[in-house]
């Protein structure tokens, strides 16, 4: 089952991609200096790795740049999940020591006052757990309370916090997992616009998919897979604008974190798309 990518970036008349893989990586070699130097550069690097790990899906897929993908992954994972941990207790005093970069004592005073901890990077972070399969990072972020998310001085809807409730609960296996999951799907139909439909119910469409005996969307795990990258896609093209390259749409954290859950769970994913590398549904380098 092939989805192809409706944006195609022109190289070969604007910005080379050569140049948009130099700059995270001229940035990302001056991580074991910077790391140390402060706090927010914990959440700077993550998004450095994640430009990085996004253009490289448009390059050749060598085994060298599926290493130089999953390995930044790899940190970021753990660098997002130690950045919202201060937030989560933030007079604490905390010591991270992140792979063979140096280590590093922060707490998380002033954070949630700075709009840290919103349920979009709660979300995002998870999921990149996921597919680096850090489960430690995983089990944080799964008991990270959401009245502390909000918080945060970015705030955001009530479908974006229920959305976090259905993840956690789905991670602990709880009882009322379905029923929570049904009443997200609810409040994103009734909240009714272009996020709430496209990216919100696609993700609960696709998680509610990974457990066909539970429940009954209308189509299989690779179907909802393959409608919802689409669908994901046309949303972050129109979102991005025409002056714009829809970044985020190159590699969908959270639909890429549930391909790997199917294929962890033993089954296959038929969805073939440069988007979701195949090397890292495998967990190939972890």
């Amino acid at each position: 089952m092939k989805v192809e990518r409706k944006y195609a970036p022109e190289f070969s008349t604007c910005v080379p991609l050569a140049e948009w893989l130099d700059i995270p990586r001229r940035r990302i070699k001056k991580c074991p200096v910077n790391i140390v130097k402060k706090r927010d550069n914990l959440i700077n690097y993550t998004r450095e790795f994640f430009d990085l790990a996004r253009w490289l899906t448009w390059e050749v897929q060598t085994p060298e740049v599926e290493k130089e993908s999953a390995t930044g992954l790899r940190y970021a994972s753990k660098m997002y999940a130690a950045f919202l941990k201060l937030a989560e207790q933030p007079e604490q005093e905390q010591t991270f020591k992140i792979y063979d970069l140096p280590e590093v004592t922060w707490n998380g005073k002033g954070m949630l006052e700075a709009g840290y901890a919103a349920p979009s990077e709660w979300i995002d972070a998870y999921f990149l757990a996921v597919i680096t399969r850090d489960t430690e990072s995983m089990d944080s972020l799964a008991n990270f309370p959401i009245e502390t998310m909000k918080q945060s001085a970015t705030q955001a809807g009530p479908v974006s916090y229920k959305l976090i409730e259905v993840f956690q609960a789905y991670h602990h296996h709880q009882a009322d997992y379905p029923k929570l999951l049904d009443e997200c799907m609810g409040m994103a139909v009734k909240q009714n616009d272009d996020w709430a439909i496209y990216i919100a119910f696609g993700y609960l469409e696709t998680l509610a998919a990974l457990s066909p005996a539970t429940f009954d969307v209308g189509c299989d795990f690779n179907e909802a897979l393959a409608k919802n990258l689409q669908a994901q896609e046309r949303y972050h093209i129109y979102e991005a604008g025409p002056d714009h390259a829809p970044v985020d749409s190159f590699l969908p954290l959270q639909l890429l974190g549930m391909a790997c859950m199917w294929h962890d769970m033993g089954n296959e994913v038929i969805v073939e798309s440069d988007s979701l590398p195949r090397f890292l549904i495998e967990g190939k380098y972890f």
